[in-house]
């Protein structure tokens, strides 16, 4: 089976009257049938007792797993889930829903949980994808596309003036090194690097409707909202808060598909919070299909460990909840393994649909899929073609026109690709051309080489595809 193929088990946890009451409903891939093991079981959870646990993520873990499953039907459940997934040798998906209008569960460190029959925390379970669900009034489709359309702003602010609050600074090249090296041949804008990152900077990145957002700043809970640190043009603090990035995605006409926040606390880190005062339930509400944030202070070492981890996980098949099961196992010998928290609105985690094979008996046209390179796996059938970066297989019948919509969406996908490869370039020109050659960073000279290698590759898609790819100056050196 696919790797994305789970058993989802989904524990709804709801108020009623002055306390919770529990819901269970299983899923198993291939069954139509939806198992209802549970309801209206009762849920007797205590924060202000965990609060005091706070400093210790076994001793949280333990206390939230014996109130959450104080009652045998909810062990019951857990154990028949755990059996049904070993036996079909799948993953299991806890899915917890949490009612939308309740802070205070929100807040409770559900990452810390642990298995209530083996006492094994949760998080750190290769064979389990802990997530979080929230229902969302946002009616714009969630819909997957073809991995080739893939692409990701990665935003990192490191102030200049970071010691006046006595934060660390950020070793930007280096977080941009490791995040272009995990994320392969997927087009990467990064603001931060060369451009600062101001909130102006990352509105523009956002109108490239990347499938992908990654924020590294530094951020606090103040309460009712988060703080990040930005940038202003000056490249000193900014302070934005995170209803303002709120506001600007669910504006969007696309938002990310997923969102990364790596800040300090920007998931939530108190326990006397007002309703969805952290940014990753905020962002989830807004249409956002998967947000992962950091819901307590991780440190530059973790999240050196994480994002690797993270990105070469979910490039490998789009699925972001085993990613992020196995990033937050690398985070496993430390004791921030419980810090990512993941909100997820799609049904199976996925990021891209599965390429469509070939149709059985076509008498011609072109099928995308797979990955070589930028240009993916392209399959002809008829005809011949030239040499192209990918594997082609070529089928003995003459060839015939592709269907117009599928062919449309091809070339207008390689051509939004071309653009932002050529608007990366023109940024980095820029950039040589203010300080000069001698005095460029390492990243910039990069940026140069690869977006001119992403447009090699983009044009010899376009031309593949019987369409005109015209080239431009800076195309080349």
């Amino acid at each position: 089976m696919p790797d994305y193929d789970a058993v989802d088990l989904e524990l709804t946890i709801r108020p009623l009257g002055h306390s919770y009451v529990a819901d269970v409903r299983m899923e198993q891939p291939g069954n139509q049938a939806v198992s209802v093991p549970a309801t209206d079981v009762p849920v007797a959870l205590d924060p202000t007792a965990l609060l005091a646990l706070s400093l210790n993520p076994t001793a949280y873990g333990r206390a939230l797993t014996a109130q959450l499953f104080a009652a045998q039907r909810l062990r019951d459940a857990w154990r028949d889930a755990r059996r049904v997934a070993d036996g079909a040798a799948l993953s299991l998906r806890l899915r917890l829903c949490l009612a939308a209008t309740i802070g205070d569960i929100h807040a409770l460190r559900w990452e810390t949980l642990r298995d209530p029959l083996t006492d094994t925390p949760l998080a750190t379970d290769a064979r389990l994808r802990l997530v979080r669900s929230l229902d969302s009034p946002d009616t714009r489709p969630i819909t997957l596309g073809p991995k080739p359309a893939l692409s990701a702003v990665f935003v990192i602010a490191n102030p200049s003036d970071l010691g006046r609050y006595e934060m660390a600074e950020i070793d930007v090249e280096g977080e941009v090194g490791r995040v272009r090296k995990a994320i392969g041949d997927i087009a990467l804008t990064v603001v931060g690097d060369v451009r600062r990152a101001t909130l102006s900077a990352i509105q523009d990145a956002l109108r490239t409707q990347p499938t992908i957002l990654c924020l590294m700043c530094h951020g606090q809970h103040t309460g009712d909202d988060t703080n990040l640190w930005l940038e202003n043009n000056e490249g000193t603090t900014a302070h934005v808060t995170g209803s303002v990035l709120t506001q600007m995605l669910s504006q969007s006409d696309r938002p990310p598909l997923l969102v990364i926040l790596v800040a300090c606390e920007g998931g939530g880190a108190s326990h006397h919070d007002g309703p969805l005062a952290a940014l990753g339930p905020r962002l989830a509400l807004a249409g956002v299909g998967a947000v992962l944030a950091m819901q307590d202070k991780v440190s530059m070492g973790a999240a050196k460990r994480l994002l690797p981890v993270l990105f070469e996980e979910v490039i490998r098949d789009g699925c972001i909840d085993r990613a992020v099961s196995l990033a937050r196992a690398a985070l496993g010998t430390g004791t921030e393994w419980w810090v990512p928290a993941l909100w997820l609105r799609t049904k199976d985690g996925r990021l891209w649909a599965e390429d469509a094979p070939p149709t059985s008996g076509a008498t011609g046209g072109i099928h995308i899929g797979g990955n070589v390179g930028t240009v993916q796996v392209i399959t002809v059938s008829g005809g011949q073609v030239g040499n192209i970066i990918g594997s082609q297989h070529h089928h003995g019948t003459p060839p015939a026109s592709t269907p117009a919509t599928g062919r449309t969406e091809t070339i207008a996908t390689q051509r939004k690709r071309l653009e932002r490869y050529r608007a990366t370039l023109a940024h980095y020109i820029d950039q040589i051309a203010i300080i000069g050659t001698a005095n460029a960073r390492p990243e910039v000279t990069a940026g140069i080489r690869e977006a001119r290698i992403g447009i090699a590759r983009v044009k010899a898609a376009l031309i593949t595809l019987g369409e005109p790819a015209e080239d431009e100056l800076d195309d080349t050196e």
